[in-house]
């Protein structure tokens, strides 16, 4: 659907002429979202020019995480007060400022306006409405209970958002101290290091010590191949990146490398885990049966190794096998994870099991990576101390060294 343009001239509150450019479906929606501002329309022109097509295109999502939970919890709240959704999608429009969402809200609008139910709506925006909100919307309009499935929805993209914030300050922590480190390093290898070669030139035959030495030559090689250097890596970034993209099997074989690594494979992991486990418990404790909630799930999932065990669960299933056993066959499944599901097999309840999977992994999650921040920030701490160390011991060393040389 396409917004049409406007310009308008309008009095604010204070009766301060104001002038600017506004999308909307129609005139009545634009005077409408205006006068929700406070603004006393005087004019309003619709106008048309290649800029405003051009401006009108858009690459990837324009609904980020953030504002996918943010619209749930104020759709959830209109709902639940007892606004209808035609008209709470209406005022979530009329109130957004940012062109781009108030575009996407508007279309939601005007699909449920023509007929639609909410959930097709949804799916006509695939980049910024997840499969598993459609599917578990769809439920909701259903069995009646929009207003608490749009709520449950938004605390679920909450507490997922919540856990990978927690996972990639984690990572980025120990990337930044090596990045400080490195920085430290070139940065006196390049500018402070070549100056003592100069010193001690003005005295003869003085003997340079050989830790001095050693970071004076490798300073000297890095100036000299510098362009080398970084072209060297920038391929190197640039050829994995292809190969990552492109071929399925080295992609499939850099992520299960990258599960394997300490530490932040088992963050890799653990994110995965709570992915699979909240999925699974937000369909299945509406009632979606173990097949359906499973290829949903396949399609929310990116990371190609747990994409593969959910399809390998899948087809146990169908074969007759045990739901539980390709999470107890695969290395990369914590074992307290197939056990409990294995549990909730044997008891007949594996909606109720994966619930308490869900509550249990997103508590884990906050301690577990808590615990590695506190365990790798010392280590990459004594790291930076450690080249930062020895580089001024190879500074002092000359001095010391010509002291008794002269």
């Amino acid at each position: 659907m396409e917004l049409r343009n406007y310009r308008y001239t309008a009095y604010t509150a204070d009766k301060k002429l104001v002038k600017g450019r506004i999308e909307a479906l129609n005139r009545q929606v634009c005077i409408k979202f205006l006068n929700a501002k406070n603004y006393e329309v005087i004019k309003l022109t619709e106008y048309t020019n290649i800029l405003a097509k051009l401006d009108a295109i858009t690459i990837g999502a324009l609904l980020k995480p953030k504002d996918l939970v943010f619209f749930l919890k104020q759709l959830g709240a209109l709902l639940k007060a007892g606004i209808k959704l035609l008209p709470s999608l209406e005022l979530l429009s009329l109130q957004q400022e940012n062109r781009q969402l108030r575009k996407i809200y508007f279309e939601l609008y005007q699909q449920i306006y023509n007929g639609f139910s909410f959930s097709k709506a949804l799916s006509y925006r695939p980049k910024e409405f997840p499969k598993l909100l459609i599917q578990m919307i769809e439920i909701g309009e259903i069995s009646g209970d929009l207003a608490d499935t749009v709520l449950r929805m938004a605390n679920y993209y909450e507490n997922s958002l919540k856990v990978s914030a927690q996972i990639k300050s984690a990572i980025r922590m120990p990337v930044i101290y090596l990045i400080v480190a490195l920085g430290i390093a070139a940065g006196m290898l390049i500018f402070v290091f070549p100056n003592i070669t100069s010193l001690f030139a003005a005295f003869g035959d003085a003997q340079l010590p050989a830790i001095t030495a050693f970071f004076i030559n490798a300073g000297e090689f890095m100036a000299e191949n510098a362009l080398y250097i970084f072209g060297s890596i920038f391929a190197i970034v640039f050829v994995i990146s292809g190969l990552n993209k492109f071929s399925p099997p080295f992609h499939e074989g850099l992520s299960k490398f990258l599960l394997k690594i300490p530490v932040f494979g088992e963050l890799i992991q653990m994110n995965n885990q709570v992915l699979i486990a909240n999925a699974l418990s937000q369909m299945m404790g509406k009632g979606i049966n173990s097949m359906d909630a499973l290829v949903t799930t396949e399609n929310v999932i990116s990371n190609v190794v747990y994409k593969e065990l959910i399809g390998k669960t899948i087809k146990y299933i169908e074969d007759g096998k045990p739901f539980s056993k390709s999470f107890e066959e695969s290395p990369y499944i914590d074992p307290i994870m197939s056990k409990m599901i294995a549990t909730g097999e044997r008891s007949g309840d594996i909606p109720k099991l994966m619930d308490n999977l869900s509550t249990y992994y997103n508590g884990v999650t906050e301690v577990r990576v808590e615990q590695i921040k506190n365990a790798l920030q010392p280590v990459l701490m004594l790291v930076v101390y450690l080249i930062v160390g020895l580089m001024l011991i190879a500074l002092m060393l000359p001095m010391l060294s010509l002291g008794s040389q002269l």
